[in-house]
């Protein structure tokens, strides 16, 4: 029995032990400081202003990131100046762009704040290239866009405020005759005022170099004033109209090498445009039709340069010439259409075409060694696009292009027929 209870009496002192060790343990970490967890931060959706927008984490300002990857496959029918140059020309053409682009935007009590870049790598070869020969791989990267938007202000790298359609869905052009103007990459500032009801009208400075066409011609002298921009524009339910206009400087380093002479010749263009939601006729069908005029602004037009296809390997392009002291500018205008219907709502078909005359002071065209030459140039195009999946397209375009070189004024000129040529294009494009 003596045994038993000292057995009792330890096991006793060992449960006192512990309860006392774990008594004065829990006292000893009530005295310790307590840390909380930092709070997950999640990220929160900003619908306010359009799909694919968040939050940055810790900040109120919204975030959109996205972009695209383009390849396209090119055909366009051979065409040469001499027999046998066919040979060394291109007929067929790859062609792989990848795009990113960032929008930013914040609230403020003065207004949204927008920072917008964009930015691409471009990878072509073979007929997209356009050279005389063989043409291997170029690669080029473009900062296509880079603005900030404040207040009504616009500044940096932009789309013209002048462009209406600016080759909204179609794949391809004419040499160096787009269906419209579309200066997407431009320097500019501009102000843009809403009125309510879809109104805005806009006042825009914009690069003049950017809108030069064969300065060669009356020797371009250096930017003085950037182009002028104005745009009336309303945007509402059943789609949006545009009336543009610009002013277009034309200074010569010829007329005065020292550059004490006041420049007082001036191109301009003007432009109507409007665009049709078509919703009777199916979800997303719309119609574009487009007229511009321009008296040396050629740009302003789509002409971008010089047209080279085929037999026509100079059919000059220019603003103006230089004559004397005077600067003769040359006149032009284009007119375009554009319908897209969707079929189903993933597979949608479109038809464009556009109609581009460009002439010369009779002046100029009616001497007997005259190289200018009126030029008018005719585009239609068709398309099939399917999309198996949102955002993402597969299309095949094929275009006809023809060239007319017209008849100067110099009744010795022999003149030669038109130049036409038919492209094919299919286009895989990953939107995200």
């Amino acid at each position: 029995m003596a045994a038993e209870e000292t057995a009792m009496r330890l096991a006793s002192l060992a449960l006192l032990s512990s309860a006392a060790a774990l008594a004065s343990g829990a006292s000893f970490a009530a005295d310790l400081p307590m840390t909380k967890a930092a709070p997950v931060e999640y990220v929160r959706v900003c619908s306010a202003n359009g799909d694919g927008f968040f939050y940055i984490p810790g900040s109120d300002t919204c975030i959109k990131i996205g972009g695209y990857m383009r390849v396209e496959y090119l055909y366009a029918e051979p065409k040469w100046s001499t027999p046998g140059d066919g040979r060394y020309k291109d007929a067929t053409g790859f062609f792989a762009r990848a795009r990113f682009e960032v929008d930013t935007r914040t609230a403020t009590e003065y207004g949204m704040v927008r920072a917008f870049f964009r930015y691409e790598v471009t990878r072509t070869t073979g007929a997209y290239n356009g050279l005389p020969g063989p043409s291997g791989s170029i690669t080029s990267p473009n900062l296509d866009k880079g603005f900030i938007q404040f207040a009504g202000l616009t500044a940096g790298v932009a789309q013209s405020f002048f462009d209406f359609f600016a080759e909204d869905w179609n794949y391809g052009a004419a040499p160096n005759v787009l269906p419209g103007s579309d200066n997407g990459s431009t320097q500019l500032l501009a102000y843009t005022a809403t009125f309510g009801s879809g109104f805005s009208a806009t006042i825009s400075l914009e690069d003049r170099n950017q809108r030069n066409v064969g300065g060669e011609f009356y020797d371009v002298a250096g930017e003085r004033m950037p182009d002028v921009v104005g745009v009336l524009r309303v945007d509402q339910n059943w789609g949006s109209a545009q009336l543009s206009g610009a002013v277009h400087q034309l200074n010569s380093g010829a007329l005065d090498p020292f550059g004490g002479r006041v420049d007082d010749e001036y191109g301009y263009a003007i432009q109507a445009g409007v665009k049709f939601n078509l919703p009777m006729l199916a979800a997303g069908d719309n119609l574009w039709l487009e007229a511009a005029y321009a008296d040396g602004a050629l740009n302003y037009l789509g002409v971008q340069g010089d047209v080279a296809l085929g037999s026509y390997t100079g059919l000059i392009a220019t603003d103006a010439v230089l004559v004397g002291d005077d600067i003769k500018k040359t006149t032009g205008w284009n007119a375009l259409f554009a319908f897209t219907h969707y079929w189903t709502p993933s597979i949608r078909s479109g038809v464009w075409g556009s109609y581009t005359s460009v002439d010369y002071s009779s002046a100029l065209t009616s001497t007997p060694d005259s190289v200018l030459r009126d030029f008018k140039v005719y585009q239609l195009a068709g398309q099939l696009v399917w999309s198996p999946t949102k955002a993402f397209d597969i299309g095949l375009e094929v275009l006809y292009v023809n060239i007319d070189p017209g008849r100067n004024g110099n009744v010795n000129y022999v003149l030669k027929g038109n130049e036409d040529q038919w492209q094919g294009r299919l286009r895989f494009q990953r939107d995200f």
